[in-house]
């Protein structure tokens, strides 16, 4: 098994049963370590030491309140829990990229956002998620970008829980434009 830091094997499990929905163990890992997940195989463990690591992530995000596990016929499944839901939705979106375009349709998107002072955490949240995603800042609360970006904008959004206050809006022309092109070097 490759070296992972603090927090990646939780991370990757959570990621994993985010994607894969319920995972179960198998009886014969559980003979070795009981309640060891079949996540096993996307760590590839070496030896005991690393299917331990492995099993007590398991039993720390167990105990967190981030999964899940309910037996059946004797197997025990594991699945995320709301709060584990939404862990995994916040390690995705830190990977998330917008795709560049091979060739640019010549459209640009332009991200609109008008969130209450109450939620102002979360405005920061998503302006800061923004910028990661290789979004520039047009105005205070107005971003840009070239590329065709809906599905991750939205994703966002939904992670913040701040949906009713976003508009992505596609554009043809913009103010210094040509500026705008050679940062994006399209």
């Amino acid at each position: 098994m490759k070296k992972y830091s603090k927090g990646e094997i939780a991370k990757t499990i959570l990621l994993v049963l985010a994607v894969a929905g319920t995972v179960a163990t198998v009886a014969s890992i559980a003979v070795v370590a009981p309640n060891a997940v079949q996540l096993l195989k996307y760590f590839l463990p070496k030896n005991y030491r690393d299917k331990n690591r492995i099993f007590k992530s398991v039993s720390r995000l167990k105990a967190n309140g981030l999964l899940i596990e309910k037996k059946r016929s004797g197997v025990a499944y594991f699945h995320l829990s709301p709060k584990g839901d939404r862990r995994a939705s916040q390690y995705h979106l830190e990977t998330m990229k917008i795709q560049k375009q091979k060739k640019w349709d010549g459209f640009w998107r332009i991200i609109l956002f008008d969130i209450p002072e109450k939620q102002k955490q979360a405005r920061r949240a998503l302006n800061f998620s923004l910028k990661k995603l290789g979004c520039i800042q047009y105005q205070k609360s107005v971003f840009l970008t070239p590329f065709p970006c809906e599905k991750e904008i939205r994703f966002a959004t939904k992670c913040f829980t701040v949906q009713k206050h976003v508009q992505i809006i596609t554009a043809s022309a913009i103010d210094d434009a040509k500026k705008y092109q050679k940062i994006f070097q399209v």
